[in-house]
Formats: C-alpha cells, structure tokens, sequence
C-alpha cells in the first residue's frame, strides 16, 4: 500500500532538527491512517485491539506535535523570529483541532476517524511546512549565514 503522506524533497528546509521532527509527524499520519483502514475491515473480535491502537497512535501524533511544536516555538523565541506570534497561533489552532478530534474519536469508538480530519491533517502538514515553517527557516538560514554552517546543526 502506497503512503499516505509521501515525504517530499521540496519540503526540507535545510535545518536537520526541523526536517527531522517534520519526518516523524508525517510517519504518525502515515501509521494513523494504515491502522484507520485496518479497523475499518477488522472482526467484530478485533475492534478492541484496534481501538486500543488507534487511541495510541493517535495519541503519539497529539504528543509527537506538540513536542515538535514547543521546540520550534522556543527557538523562534531564542532567535527573535518576528513572525512568532502568527506562527504560533497556527500550532494553538492546530493542537486544538487535534484535540476535539480525539476527544471526538474516542467517544465514537476511534475505528471511525473521518477521512477528511486524515486529509485535513494532510495538507495542514504540507502547507505549513512548505508556507509558513520555510518562512522561519530562511530567517534562521539568513541570520546564521554569516556564521559556519554548524551553528544551525546544534538545533
């Protein structure tokens, strides 16, 4: 079965802590749907099992993302990042529609995420890294320019 999200080259911005984190949420997404479509044709004896792991990879994404979301906010903050506070804003919405969604979820039985929250996710995550996240990477990128490159390695 072909990825969900498939990384795309396009969407590195250069910084590897950043490109890594971005990696690992599009994993979470990739493990959330495969186990979604698991459940959707599992035994009525396996529901169980598969709420259970859905709870937790959704779970993992909740807490994958905001981890993620803490550390680029702090070093936005660590490096004077202008936009910060926009930015931010759009983790808050983000972690919020995240959170109705799993509250949503799990009072449903979670073997029955919509399609459209998976592909809202989707496209939230390619938009804001290639939109908004590259925006605070070309302010780190140029700030650091006159520095060796290493300096950005220690993110």
């Amino acid at each position: 079965m072909a990825a969900f999200l498939t990384w795309s080259e396009d969407w590195l911005l250069g910084i590897d802590a950043l490109d890594d984190q971005h990696k690992l949420l599009a994993d979470c997404i990739n493990k959330l749907l495969v186990e979604c479509k698991q459940a959707a044709t599992a035994s009525p004896e396996d529901t169980e099992k598969h709420k259970e792991a859905l709870a937790q990879l959704f779970n993992d994404l909740y807490t994958t993302t905001k981890k993620h979301f803490s550390f680029e906010e702090a070093l936005m903050r660590d490096e004077g990042y202008p936009a910060y506070a926009a930015h931010a804003r759009e983790h808050v919405m983000l972690i919020a529609e995240l959170k109705a969604t799993y509250v949503k979820g799990l009072k449903e039985g979670c073997c029955n995420l919509d399609p459209e929250i998976l592909r809202a996710l989707k496209s939230w995550l390619i938009v804001h890294v290639s939109r908004s996240d590259r925006e605070f990477a070309n302010f780190l990128l140029e700030k650091h320019q006159s520095r060796p490159t290493a300096s950005l390695s220690e993110y």
